[in-house]
């Protein structure tokens, strides 16, 4: 299963890094600047990007580091999963937001920073929230992240590119400046596709591996409070801009099953509650379109593959 998500890797870089350096060469020959000035310029930038990213997502998130003895069963289980599955051991933070999630973040799998948010710790159970730590080490096993990082500054190189060739040119050279800024949003939307099928891809393999460390449906309850709580929580999740690295699309969430949000105000979802929001995905045709510019899947196709691994291991264990 993992060679699928490795293919995927390869495929959205190839992809995305083509795209990007045909926009360059196409502007470099435009203002008559080398292809290399061009590629070196994106290089640079890339690696600015990945150089200061972890520096600004620890700015924004008012995290600090976990104190020895405050939460020994964190420690216990981060070092027990990495130890299993030969990953590096993170540095662990406590985030001081109120919403529950969980993120992971660093410039590679060996510098890897593990969050977890105070909201996280104050909503699941201690079952629940090892298999949200669980999800997120299979983050850093499968090295996700720091493609991540890497492929989400093309979008943003594209987008600077239409805007300023666009917008910031003189009328008599306005035609081939407003086709280079026309092809740079092409190249923004589509890169923007790419990254967000592969963000995807990355949540359902990280689910799965902390489905094979913890007990599958332990994480399904996990996700189900975690999504289908955020709709009480908007006015704190909308300026998030970690959203893809969060275990849950927190702004998408807030709005996934605001129709149910009343159930959820005492933050103990039944089964009950949560069959009737994942029936209510499930029937949505706009979630099922709106998904494909979303950082994460539906909650409901998520919480349904941890169900069937659950039978699958059960089987599995009978056997």
């Amino acid at each position: 299963m993992i060679g699928k998500l490795v293919a995927s890797m390869s495929l959205t870089m190839v992809l995305a890094f083509g795209l990007l350096f045909a926009l360059l060469a196409g502007l470099g020959f435009y203002f008559n600047i080398g292809i290399y000035g061009m590629v070196s310029f994106a290089i640079v930038l890339g690696l600015f990007q990945w150089a200061i990213g972890p520096v600004i997502i620890r700015w924004s998130t008012n995290m600090r580091p976990l104190q020895k003895d405050e939460f020994p069963w964190i420690e216990e289980t981060v070092h027990g999963i990495c130890i299993k599955n030969k990953v590096k051991i993170p540095k662990i933070t406590i985030a001081n937001i109120g919403m529950p999630n969980a993120f992971v973040f660093g410039r590679t799998s060996k510098s890897a920073t593990l969050t977890l948010t105070r909201g996280l710790l104050n909503t699941l159970t201690k079952d629940e929230a090892k298999a949200v730590i669980a999800h997120e080490i299979g983050h850093i096993k499968h090295n996700d992240m720091v493609v991540m990082t890497i492929v989400s500054v093309i979008p943003t190189i594209a987008y600077f590119i239409a805007m300023s060739t666009i917008f910031s040119r003189s009328r008599n050279q306005g035609g081939p400046a407003v086709l280079i800024g026309a092809g740079a949003f092409a190249v923004y939307f589509i890169t923007n596709l790419l990254i967000l099928h592969f963000s995807r891809l990355r949540e359902y393999h990280a689910d799965n591996f902390a489905g094979l460390q913890i007990k599958p449906t332990l994480l399904a309850n996990a996700l189900a409070k975690i999504t289908y709580g955020l709709s009480l929580q908007k006015q704190e999740v909308q300026s998030s801009t970690l959203r893809s690295f969060y275990a849950v699309d927190p702004v998408a969430s807030s709005y996934e099953v605001t129709k149910f949000s009343s159930y959820y105000a005492d933050q103990h979802i039944s089964e009950e509650e949560v069959k009737n929001a994942m029936d209510w995905e499930r029937r949505s045709s706009f979630s099922k379109f709106g998904e494909i510019f979303r950082t994460h899947p539906l909650t409901f196709k998520r919480i349904e593959k941890l169900h069937e691994l659950e039978r699958q291991l059960s089987v599995k264990n009978k056997n």
